[in-house]
């Protein structure tokens, strides 16, 4: 289970970058909403070939149809909307608050009150992620620069998008991990692209015109491929079996390492600077979620 939250970590550490890339010559919402139509197809045939259990029971069904539109659909589309708005970087360490409202979800469908460190996590990480949002993006309440690309080519639109969608993306965790022990991690996971699929196919063909697909270069397809095959498929399934054998409290706090990992690639491939703001702001938000991962 360690081995595979590590190789999701890898792969989703990527995502902001090739996400950055995709938009570049694709329209942002159909980037998102392509990974699902480009895996989707493959999943099921996976699905089908490998005989994987889909749920019958009303419960389960609920539950895939809600991992996969959350954790394939909505979240990576809200992913896409929100980076071409701002930096690979901010978007790391706002992903790395996924794991507090995995948590509070989490706590929510099993009817447990977080414990006092949660709650003071949650405090610490809000905080940190506040301070990256507003600070680095040069907002300055009631001006119109609140809706700006600061120096750091971030804004705060963009952050809060993203910021949106991890509660999404946590949504899909809680829910997928809790189907994972019933089905089966792969039928999670493929089931539940096929389901964003179909979802999704409709929105792609009315988004279009909005993507002039002759100027699509090479950089923007190889990570459009890269997001949709690594980051939907594999990434997936490496992650509700991490999260489906070694608990979603437990597991979800590996994510503490995988802005690391994006601010290297973002620096390398894409040339951002890794500031000291950046650095205060993701020390905040990471020892606030680290906190909040304690056990109670």
């Amino acid at each position: 289970m360690y081995a595979a939250a590590a190789a999701a970590l890898l792969i989703w550490a990527g995502t902001p970058v090739a996400n950055k890339l995709a938009v570049v010559t694709i329209d942002s919402a159909t980037t998102g909403m392509m990974r699902a139509v480009l895996a989707g197809p493959i999943a099921l045939i996976v699905a089908l070939a490998l005989r994987l259990r889909f749920p019958t029971e009303r419960l389960h069904l609920v539950l895939l149809l809600v991992s996969g539109i959350t954790s394939f659909a909505i979240w990576p589309t809200l992913l896409s909307i929100g980076i071409q708005l701002t930096s690979a970087n901010h978007a790391a360490l706002i992903i790395a608050i996924i794991p507090v409202f995995t948590g509070l979800f989490a706590a929510a469908y099993d009817r447990k009150w977080p414990h006092a460190a949660w709650w003071a996590g949650v405090t610490i990480a809000g905080l940190g992620t506040a301070f990256l949002v507003f600070h680095r993006s040069g907002y300055i309440p009631g001006t119109e620069r609140a809706s700006g690309a600061g120096a750091d080519g971030a804004s705060v639109i963009g952050d809060l998008i993203i910021l949106a969608g991890t509660m999404v993306c946590a949504v899909g965790y809680v829910t997928g991990a809790k189907l994972s022990p019933l089905i089966g991690n792969r039928a999670t996971t493929f089931w539940g692209l096929a389901v964003a699929a179909v979802a999704m196919v409709p929105l792609v063909l009315i988004n279009a015109d909005r993507t002039n697909w002759a100027a699509v270069t090479s950089t923007s397809w190889i990570s459009l491929a890269y997001l949709a095959f690594m980051g939907s498929f594999m990434g997936y399934l490496l992650w509700f079996l991490a999260l489906g054998r070694g608990g979603i409290t437990r597991m979800s706090a590996w994510q503490l390492g995988q802005p690391a990992v994006t601010f290297a690639l973002a620096a390398a491939m894409l040339g951002e600077a890794v500031t000291i703001p950046l650095i205060v702001s993701g020390l905040v938000i990471l020892g606030g979620t680290a906190l909040a991962q304690r056990p109670g």
